[in-house]
C-alpha cells in the first residue's frame, strides 16, 4: 500500500487555511455553462453516424474499432443477487484509462487541485467539474493520431512532479464488462500550471471546496470523488 501520510499531512495543514465556499466555483462554471456552444439530444441507435451493428452478433461497435463496444453478458447469481440469472447488454472496452488530479503546493502552503469543466453528452447541465485529466492510454501515446490531452506530460511523467498514489479502480460492473483505470493524484512543481494556458476550461478549487460541490446537485462528477478519497 502507498505511503502518502506525507501529503494527508500538507492537506490537513492547508485545510486549516484554505478558502472553504464553493459559490465562486460554481459561478465559474455556471458562465461557462450559459456561454457553452455544446448541445446533445437523443437520436434513433439506427441514426447513430460511424457506428455499425455486427449482423451475425449483433454487437455495437465503432468503425475505427477503437473506444467501446456493446455486447451482450449472461449472468448465473447463485443466490448472490435479487433473482437467479439474468442477460444484459454491457459495454466492452479493450483498455482502461487514467483519471488524474493533478496539485500544487503554493508559497503560502495551500494545496489547491486542477478541475476541469468538462462537457459529456450525458451531463446534466452538460459542463460539470471532472479531474484534471482524464485520457486512454492510447490517446496519451497518440495511437490515433490525434492531438495530445492536456496535461498528458504529467500524466506520463515527462514534466518535473511526485506522483502521490496510484491505483486501480474497477469502473462499475453493472455497465461495464471488467475495466479497470488507474487513478491518480500528481503534485506538480509550484507556479509550473496555469489554467489560462490549458484553454479556459480549468480553475484551481481547495480540497475544502471541491468536499462542499460534492453536497451540491450535479456540479462534481464521480471520479473526483473516487481519486480523492484516500485523502
Amino acid at each position: 500500500m502507498t505511503d502518502i501520510e506525507w501529503f494527508r499531512d500538507l492537506v490537513r495543514i492547508s485545510g486549516e487555511r484554505e478558502t472553504r465556499d464553493p459559490q465562486p466555483l460554481v459561478r465559474w462554471i455556471d458562465r461557462q455553462r450559459a456561454e457553452t456552444g455544446f448541445s446533445a439530444e437523443l437520436i434513433p441507435l439506427n441514426s447513430v453516424r460511424d457506428w455499425k451493428r455486427d449482423p451475425d452478433t449483433g454487437d455495437i461497435s465503432h468503425e475505427s474499432g477503437q473506444f467501446f463496444g456493446i455486447t451482450g453478458v449472461r449472468t448465473s447469481a447463485r443466490g448472490l443477487r435479487e433473482v437467479m440469472s439474468w442477460d444484459q447488454p454491457i459495454y466492452t472496452q479493450p483498455e482502461g484509462g487514467v483519471l488524474a488530479m493533478v496539485c500544487e503546493q503554493t508559497e503560502d502552503g495551500q494545496v489547491r487541485f486542477l478541475l476541469q469543466a468538462k462537457a459529456e453528452p450525458g451531463n446534466l447541465g452538460m459542463l460539470q467539474f471532472a479531474p484534471s485529466a482524464q485520457a486512454t492510454w492510447s490517446n496519451l501515446r497518440q495511437a490515433h493520431q490525434g492531438k495530445r490531452p492536456p496535461l498528458t506530460d504529467y500524466l506520463l511523467e515527462e514534466t518535473p512532479c511526485r506522483l502521490v498514489y496510484a491505483a486501480e479502480h474497477n469502473e462499475e460492473g453493472g455497465r461495464f464488462w471488467r475495466k479497470s483505470n488507474s487513478n491518480r493524484i500528481i503534485l506538480a512543481e509550484p507556479g509550473s500550471l496555469n489554467p489560462d494556458d490549458l484553454g479556459g476550461l480549468f480553475c484551481w478549487a481547495s480540497l475544502s471546496q471541491i468536499k462542499n460541490l460534492a453536497l451540491l446537485d450535479n456540479y462534481l462528477n464521480p471520479f473526483v470523488k473516487t481519486i480523492i478519497a484516500p485523502l
